[in-house]
């Protein structure tokens, strides 16, 4: 009995040396991937590559790939749920067997921390920042074979600058009442697919911060530029020769990816839009007549 236990501990340290000598585990990802997890199958995000190098009697070799995934200070946000992991059959040289970073992924298969999942729920992406990805491949037995580590980019995006109006702009009444004209910068980095950009005008009541009136009052305009455009042109039929009107506005810009959903940065709860800015109208001659009469009086 004792003989029989020697033999299937040497047979099973025989198959684990064989194991780790017959494959061959190369990670060529792209180190900025496409934003959304579930695009990784994607071949533009890259590709593992695995060479069984040794043949023996069998034609395939099964295994499983366990992957991890962790921020840059080593702190594990997923892993994959072994068990339901799924099994491909390795073909022997001089063929190689190559999987989509997808594969590797097996999103279906990844166990998240609650925060990930939460994010991943609403958005579909990670949030911005470098990630370590180690891949593991496993055999028949749950033994690891062989393992490589590889550093994937999620950008962190600078969303455009307001340019005009400007913070604390005063634009003249007879000309805002025709048009006012939003510019702005682009996104840096550039992106493979052209962003949207969405102007979003609130006005500010007279019992209101602009801040409060930002957070709280239904937008005026909320409309997207021409794909690609750094300017939108307004015509808002509002009354602003009215000298009795109270006309400050605040004025944001969210810029949105091919899909829709806001551009990461580092912080999410910034939902794409840039720092707005606040503008009011005014009636030169008016304005000027009160000028004067103050400067009389001193």
């Amino acid at each position: 009995m004792m003989k029989k236990r020697i033999l299937i501990q040497l047979l099973m340290f025989a198959i684990f040396v064989n194991a780790n000598a017959q494959i061959n585990l190369t990670l060529a990802f792209n180190s900025r991937p496409q934003p959304y997890l579930a695009d990784w199958s994607n071949s533009i995000n890259g590709r593992a590559i695995i060479t069984v190098q040794q043949a023996t009697g069998n034609t395939t070799t099964a295994v499983k790939f366990k992957t991890t995934l962790a921020t840059a200070d080593g702190t594990v946000i997923g892993t994959t749920n072994v068990a339901t992991a799924t099994v491909y059959n390795l073909r022997l040289l001089p063929t190689t067997n190559v999987f989509s970073l997808g594969d590797v992924l097996q999103l279906q298969n990844m166990q998240f921390i609650s925060p990930v999942q939460n994010l991943l729920q609403r958005s579909g992406r990670l949030a911005a920042g470098s990630y370590k990805i180690t891949v593991q491949i496993l055999n028949e037995i749950g033994t690891i074979v062989t393992e490589k580590m590889s550093v994937l980019n999620c950008t962190a995006y600078q969303l455009p600058t307001i340019i005009s109006p400007a913070n604390d702009a005063e634009l003249d009444a007879h000309v805002a009442s025709n048009i006012i004209i939003f510019r702005w910068t682009r996104l840096i980095p550039v992106t493979q697919e052209i962003p949207r950009y969405r102007v979003q005008v609130f006005e500010v009541l007279n019992s209101q911060t602009p801040m409060q009136a930002f957070r709280s009052n239904a937008p005026l305009l909320d409309e997207e530029a021409v794909k690609g455009a750094t300017q939108y042109i307004w015509r808002s039929n509002l009354s602003m020769m009215d000298t009795t009107a109270n006309r400050r506005f605040i004025w944001t810009l969210q810029t949105l990816d091919f899909n829709g959903q806001p551009i990461p940065t580092s912080d999410n709860n910034l939902q794409g839009r840039s720092e707005p800015a606040v503008f009011k109208i005014i009636h030169q001659n008016i304005d000027r007549e009160k000028f004067i009469k103050k400067e009389v009086v001193n």
